[in-house]
């Protein structure tokens, strides 16, 4: 469900009593031309949700990520729509993609076997280099996106650079910090559908920071032991 704000309505397509198929297609042409991007993107399923409990759209508490934290989201998912499969086997109609940004790049990727083999290998890629030192975005976010222009969502085929412009058209589903610290790691690896084998200095780093607090960083792994000296209340860090 998306939000559009018009300067004027009479720029908005009357919509029909009777078949509005091509309705989109009236519309983006005027989008388009007027420079309008949807101020407010939220799946049907989750507008169910928050009808049924009482959550404001848009707000904080309505976020996807902020749902996937809640349990009763969880549990009844199922009765807020169909699954995944509908797309990945053709038969929604209005199909949406996965972006990944990673800090000024976006990647869209299709919802098909070949989509999902060029994000693997993007993923296994950010997993392989992320303790080498090679400075880094913060942050990996994953947004599902429904590009309003049909031709422009048959030019994405398995993966697409696109314009940040694209997330308007979606949800952010998930965070993952890239600051490089174990939970972290292990955050990212979870998310690859054919884990690679640790390397022998992945494997190193990994025992120098299982024994550290879960926010301890690489290579700035505190090394520091208290050793108490035999004179009562006096100590030094070595």
């Amino acid at each position: 469900m998306f939000r559009f704000d018009f300067r004027d309505k009479s720029m908005i397509p009357p919509i029909l009593g009777t078949d509005n198929a091509d309705y989109l297609e009236w519309l983006c042409p005027v989008l388009e031309r007027e420079k309008i991007h949807p101020s407010g993107v939220v799946r049907l399923r989750d507008a169910a949700f928050y009808e049924e409990r009482g959550i404001v759209q848009l707000s904080a508490s309505a976020a996807h990520t902020a749902l996937t934290e809640n349990e009763d989201y969880i549990r009844l998912g199922h009765r807020f729509g169909m699954d995944g499969d509908v797309i990945r086997n053709g038969l929604a109609a209005f199909p949406t993609c996965t972006a990944v940004e990673y800090g000024q790049k976006v990647l869209l990727f299709g919802k098909s076997d070949k989509g999902d083999k060029v994000l693997e290998e993007f993923l296994n890629d950010l997993t392989g280099h992320f303790f080498d030192g090679k400075r880094k975005p913060e942050e990996l976010r994953f947004h599902e996106v429904a590009p309003l222009d049909a031709k422009y969502r048959m030019e994405i085929g398995d993966c697409k650079t696109a314009s940040p412009d694209i997330l308007r058209y979606g949800i952010c589903t998930k965070r993952c910090d890239m600051a490089s610290t174990l939970r972290n790691f292990n955050r990212l690896r979870n998310l690859q559908l054919m884990r690679a084998p640790l390397t022998k200095e992945q494997e190193r780093i990994v025992s120098l920071l299982v024994t550290r607090p879960d926010n301890v960083r690489f290579p700035d792994v505190e090394m520091k032991t208290r050793v108490p000296f035999k004179k009562k209340g006096q100590s030094i860090n070595i």
